[in-house]
Parts: C-alpha cells; sequence; structure tokens
C-alpha cells in the first residue's frame, strides 16, 4: 500500500527542472535527435566531443504533450518503447537509489484491461460528484485502444531517501522519456488519471502538511504491488511502490499518407517567457 508522504511542491518542481540539466542522458537522446534531422554530419559537430548544447535546446523545445486522439492507433516497434526507457533510466537520483519502476501495457487485452480500469475509476468517482459523462467514459476506452503501449510511472520507495527526492527523480526519467519520444517523432504525453485516492484532498497551496499524493486501494491492487515487500537486501527497510500516472506513446505521423497536404503537423509551442510574471531573478 502506498504511503501519504508530504512535501513542498516548489522543491519537485525545481529538482525536477534541475533534472533536464543531466548530461549523460541528453547525450543519448541527442545522438538520435541528430540523426533523425541530419545533422550527424556537420562539421560542428564532428568538431566537438559530445553534443551540442544547441541540439540540446532545440530537443527540449521540440517535446510536446501529444495526445492519444491525435495518434493514429498503429503499433510501434517494441525496440521504440525500450528506447524511451533507456533514456528514462540515465535520471540522476540520490544515493543511486533509482526509484523507477515501469509496467508496459502492450498487448490489446492489456490495454484493454486498463482502459477498462481507468474509466471505472472515473465512473465511480464522477457520480460520486454528479458530473458523470458518458462521452468521457467512452474517452478513456478508447484512449486506450488508441495508444501504441501504456507504461506505468511507478515510484519504488525502500526508506533511503525522502519520498519527494524519489518523486523528482522519477520525473526526470519520463522527462528523459518524452524527450526520445520527441527525437522520434512520436506522440506521448502523462496522463494522471486514477492516480489520485478521491478520500484524500489533492494539495493545492503550500502546507506543511499536504499530502503531495495519495493512490486509490484499487489502484494498487489493479498494479499488483506489494505492501511492504523485501527488496531482497537485509540492510534497507521494506519495499512500497507509488504510481504516478500513465505514459501514453503512440504513432504521430502517418507514412502511410502520401497527400503532403493532409500530413500532420507537429503541434506549436504556448511558453511564457522567463521575464513575464518574475519568473526569474539574478542576484
Amino acid at each position: 500500500m502506498s504511503r501519504s508522504p508530504t512535501s513542498s511542491p516548489v522543491t519537485l518542481t525545481f529538482l525536477a527542472f534541475s533534472g533536464l540539466c543531466t548530461l549523460t542522458a541528453f547525450k543519448y537522446l541527442t545522438d538520435q535527435f541528430r540523426s533523425s534531422t541530419g545533422k550527424e554530419d556537420e562539421e560542428t559537430h564532428e568538431s566537438q566531443p559530445g553534443c551540442s548544447p544547441q541540439d540540446v535546446l532545440e530537443l527540449i523545445q521540440k517535446r510536446r504533450s501529444i495526445f492519444p486522439k491525435q495518434y493514429t492507433g498503429n503499433a510501434l516497434p517494441r525496440q521504440i518503447i525500450q528506447e524511451l526507457l533507456e533514456a528514462a533510466r540515465w535520471a540522476p537520483s540520490h544515493h543511486l537509489t533509482e526509484p523507477w519502476h515501469f509496467v508496459v501495457f502492450e498487448s490489446e487485452d492489456a490495454k484493454t484491461k486498463l482502459g477498462s480500469f481507468l474509466a471505472q475509476r472515473y465512473k465511480v468517482e464522477s457520480v460520486a460528484k454528479d458530473k458523470f459523462s458518458q462521452a468521457k467514459y467512452d474517452k478513456k476506452l478508447k484512449n486506450a485502444q488508441k495508444a501504441s503501449h501504456i507504461v506505468s510511472i511507478g515510484v519504488r520507495l525502500n526508506g533511503k531517501c525522502p519520498v519527494v527526492e524519489e518523486i523528482c527523480s522519477v520525473s526526470m526519467a519520463v522527462q528523459n522519456a518524452l524527450l526520445m519520444a520527441a527525437a522520434y517523432d512520436i506522440g506521448a504525453y502523462w496522463s494522471s488519471s486514477g492516480v489520485y485516492d478521491p478520500n484524500v484532498e489533492k494539495p493545492k497551496v503550500l502546507s506543511s502538511s499536504s499530502n503531495l499524493i495519495v493512490n486509490p486501494p484499487e489502484l494498487d491492487e489493479f498494479l499488483n504491488y506489494p505492501s511492504g515487500a523485501s527488496d531482497g537486501d537485509e540492510t534497507t527497510a521494506s519495499v512500497e511502490y507509488l504510481c504516478l500516472g500513465w505514459m501514453f506513446v503512440g504513432e504521430f505521423y502517418d507514412d502511410n499518407e502520401t497527400n503532403a497536404s493532409k500530413r500532420k503537423k507537429w503541434p506549436t509551442s504556448r511558453r511564457k517567457s522567463l521575464e513575464e510574471d518574475n519568473r526569474v531573478e539574478w542576484k
């Protein structure tokens, strides 16, 4: 059963952002990006070791949240998903705990079961609030089928580090995977559907007693999360798991589309400058 961690969202935001500077992971990602854009032969890259800072920045700026309704519904090669997870595992972690735990829903049967679970969780919670929508229920089912793969985003907690730091590490791992998806020109996004216990209020302001996230017991059961299971190391505490959501992945461009005018365009960005709303201070 997952615990009820407490922490500061400010800390979470800062640490997650700092993970973008992990050059080991970006070296792997930008190699893929340069290869896909034909930049690997540029003289500036051949004369310098590692990856170009501009390539890293361009890849970060390219990443978008692309939703299942935008996917073609075609299956992606497993190798691509494995490379997304390979990029994920190079995220930083305090004391090298490497706290990520992923469950990959690949088969049609597995995706159908997950879609049904998420749809049912939505129905239970929305009916209780008298806000049920059949269209939203059906969308949960359809999204699971449109995706090529769905990956549960889990945090493996063994008591070595503060929970918030482990969550930040996994968040950075997901960012690495999303950057890899952008390098491949495939759709991906992080959904938090069904991960919050409806009986526990979601924190939206700073509070020393706020629960960052608490999973409903039904989710623990669905993912077969153990309660206090041993991780095989007698020197560590028992292991617990926390689900942060789902990474939906799917084909964005249809390679069979020969009409250039009908070919999809990569989504544009929406970001404020750092100067707006005093988002950066220099001292």
